[in-house]
């Protein structure tokens, strides 16, 4: 993607940001337009949008996607969106915070294969991507603009300085792919750190056959809530520590290793072998 980008607008159509929701549009009509068409979206398409604000970006999605759904919290944004939107009739707006509505009920006219794509309050993006994991829905891609330091978190690989529980869980789901970095002057108001828009690919299946998915989630965060400890050591009041050891020779791994050291299908093979 062309790394070219436009000045932010200063207060451009009178919206007051609520720095507490964690506002920062981006007006850059070229940019939005580009980072929609990246996601892949069609005319045969359906898209959830949270986070919609003034509308710059569900201007673009509805020009490409067969319907469109927008989920905005801030009523005082709502006629800024509906003034930018006028001309669309497959677009429909729900007024509310997506992390307390009924996720499977207002998804419903979706269907499956859906796409989920937001410029997201950086202070919700966890619950927000765990939300949308553990739904169950038939999501096929989350497009998303995040805080460039959580896309690292996202797209970190064992050994990665960044790679952390939010790396091992998005591998466990998706398949993470970066699009492009955006500067922090890009966006009304600026952010103190600049963004990236990725793309995470959800999976159908798991990478391997999980026996029991709740053991593998405990093990993982317990795991990295204390990754300075040894696995033994750190999922000692979680697993039987022999069964442990044994799985994690098979695995190849020392005694020694830290959560930071394993891939999600290793996680997934000592999680198996600890649940028989």
């Amino acid at each position: 993607m062309k790394k070219s980008y436009q000045k932010a607008h200063q207060r451009k159509e009178g919206v007051n940001y609520k720095h507490d929701l964690g506002q920062h549009f981006l007006y850059d009509e070229a940019l939005l337009s580009a980072l929609v068409k990246s996601t892949g979206v069609t005319g045969q398409d359906k898209v959830l949008e949270i986070g919609p604000g003034s509308g710059m970006l569900t201007y673009q999605l509805c020009k490409e996607a067969a319907q469109v759904t927008a989920v905005e919290v801030d009523e005082d944004v709502l006629p800024f969106l509906r003034m930018k939107t006028q001309e669309f009739d497959n677009l429909t707006i729900v007024v509310g915070d997506i992390r307390k509505q009924p996720i499977r009920e207002l998804c419903a006219p979706l269907g499956e294969d859906f796409y989920v794509i937001a410029n997201i309050p950086y202070n919700i993006t966890t619950p927000i991507l765990d939300l949308l994991w553990e739904s169950g829905l038939s999501i096929r891609q989350l497009s998303l603009m995040v805080q460039k330091e959580v896309a690292d978190k996202l797209l970190a690989l064992p050994g990665d300085s960044a790679y952390g529980l939010l790396s091992a869980r998005c591998r466990y789901y998706a398949e993470p792919e970066l699009e492009a970095v955006v500067p922090a002057e890009a966006f009304t108001p600026p952010p103190k750190v600049d963004s990236a828009f990725i793309h995470l690919r959800m999976r159908r299946e798991p990478v391997a056959p999980v026996a029991n998915e709740k053991l593998l989630m405990r093990m993982m965060r317990d795991g990295f809530n204390h990754r300075r400890k040894t696995l033994t050591n750190a999922l000692k009041g979680t697993v039987d520590s022999e069964k442990l050891l044994a799985a994690m020779e098979a695995e190849g791994l020392k005694p020694t290793a830290r959560a930071e050291e394993l891939s999600v299908e290793s996680w997934i093979a000592l999680a198996n072998a600890c649940a028989v």
